[in-house]
């Protein structure tokens, strides 16, 4: 895949995409730092429908990433096994990929994602959004400010087949993409959402606010 020379989203996009997706998976009462899945299916959706951005696609796999200060901790989405990082339909993080850059809308979530017991200070709300990098080369994960990304297909591909088959999934999708709206273009506040019993309720935009980008 080709690699654009500059990235496909401003930190404003990435910031409504994310407040619109974490404020629908919230509404359903599910814990938005485990949604990867469903942040990586609706942000493609919305990338291809908004943005024209055609390669955007969701992908499964494990990623690690070291962030440097002020959170100085490390994220491994996915699972270890001894040395080795694998993936499987119990352990896995979903990003997604774009013109040879990688796009986790979950990064602002990076601090609910981190194992108890680290040593650290609070993550702060980031956008990440960075160049692709060979799985067997670039820089060392253990080194302030890597990261790595192994996409697994045959879990991509069972767990967006799993995917599609909930209908229920597909409607909130349609939902985040009929709220969201390209910057200079204005942006509602809040959307209906029906509910199970037929009423409609408001759903209004998540309060959290970006503070810069890895």
């Amino acid at each position: 895949m080709s690699m654009r020379s500059h990235p496909p989203m401003t930190l404003p996009e990435y910031e409504r995409m994310f407040r619109v997706i974490h404020a629908v998976v919230s509404n359903e009462g599910a814990d938005p730092s485990r949604a990867s899945l469903f942040f990586a299916v609706a942000g493609a959706f919305m990338l291809r429908r908004h943005h024209r951005l055609e390669t955007a696609c969701p992908v499964a796999g494990v990623a690690a990433y070291n962030l440097p200060a002020p959170a100085n901790a490390l994220i491994i989405p996915g699972a270890v096994d001894g040395e080795r990082l694998v993936s499987d339909e119990d352990h896995f993080h979903c990003w997604i990929e774009a013109d040879g850059w990688i796009i986790d809308l979950t990064a602002p979530l990076f601090d609910a994602m981190i194992a108890s017991g680290q040593q650290r200070a609070p993550v702060p709300p980031f956008m990440f959004q960075k160049p692709a990098l060979p799985a067997d080369g670039g820089e060392k994960v253990m080194a302030p400010g890597a990261y790595l990304h192994l996409p697994n297909n045959r879990l991509t591909t069972a767990l967006m087949n799993g995917f599609t088959e909930k209908a229920a999934y597909a409607d909130l999708v349609r939902v985040c993409q009929a709220w969201y709206a390209r910057p200079p273009k204005k942006m509602a506040p809040s959307i209906g959402i029906e509910s199970q019993d037929g009423g409609a309720r408001a759903v209004h935009l998540s309060p959290i606010r970006l503070e810069g980008a890895w």
